[in-house]
């Protein structure tokens, strides 16, 4: 009866921990999901822009305008924002992390020319 006892807590207390690991972004298929914000297709990887809630609610944005207006919108506790570096369609930076900069030769899907970079360097030949 013990070792049924002992076997039950440590099943659930494996399964409790698996749920508490660290919230990475989710790779996504170009055209597949919409923005979260204006319902247009995530097409442009560049400009692909990741929200989570402390829920466990996860919004996908095709433009970090995108993401700061939804922002402004909803009454909702973030917990992480990923933005992808432009440079690097496969790599995150958490938005806190990044260098965001506004420049005419950047064309974003909603036309703001926001980008996001993982160095100042990388943002040199994008300013005026």
């Amino acid at each position: 009866m013990q070792f049924k006892s002992l076997t039950l807590i440590c099943i659930f207390l494996t399964v409790a921990l698996v749920g508490c690991g660290e919230v990475r972004p989710e790779p996504l298929t170009v055209g597949e999901t919409k923005c979260s914000h204006c319902s247009m297709s995530i097409v442009d990887m560049r400009f692909h822009t990741q929200l989570i809630t402390y829920k466990g609610k996860r919004y996908h944005f095709d433009a970090i305008e995108c993401m700061d207006q939804f922002q402004k919108q909803k009454d909702i506790k973030i917990k992480n924002i990923w933005v992808t570096n432009y440079l690097d369609t496969k790599e995150f930076i958490p938005k806190d992390e990044a260098i965001i900069i506004h420049s005419d030769k950047i064309r974003s899907p909603m036309g703001a020319g926001l980008a996001a970079f993982k160095t100042h360097e990388d943002t040199i030949p994008f300013q005026k």
